[in-house]
């Protein structure tokens, strides 16, 4: 009876576990237009940049690799990755941040990806 009580015990604490993570942290964000913002794309038809950030999961859950901070990562890939490929900017508008996950059991991986217009704002 005692080995039940301990069982029951472990899954309630299991239950009530939890974690917080920090997902980012960005000079600038919105989820709305940006009324009057002046900006150039440098050009138009290739300012597209996408940028990610995975984490590998071993037995369905123990992640290998750094869970904080994930979205900030991917959206300073998509710069790197904008700037690597010759364009000029600093900021992504039109910004989707999308997130992805599979496993087998045994392994899986876990991405958060951002893909957005890489431009410099104009300065006045």
């Amino acid at each position: 009876m005692n080995l039940a009580k301990g069982l029951v015990a472990l899954l309630v604490l299991t239950l009530l576990a939890g974690c917080s993570t920090r997902l980012g942290q960005f000079t600038a964000a919105s989820s709305m237009n940006v009324r009057n913002l002046d900006y150039s794309l440098a050009e138009k038809t290739t300012a597209r940049t996408t940028g990610d950030s995975c984490i590998h999961i071993v037995f369905f859950f123990i992640p290998i690799g750094d869970f904080n901070d994930r979205i900030q990562r991917a959206m300073d890939n998509a710069i790197q990755n904008g700037r690597s490929r010759g364009l000029d900017g600093d900021l992504l508008v039109n910004t989707r941040i999308d997130h992805s996950a599979w496993t087998t059991g045994i392994y899986g991986q876990n991405c958060i990806t951002v893909e957005g217009d890489l431009v410099t704002i104009n300065k006045k």
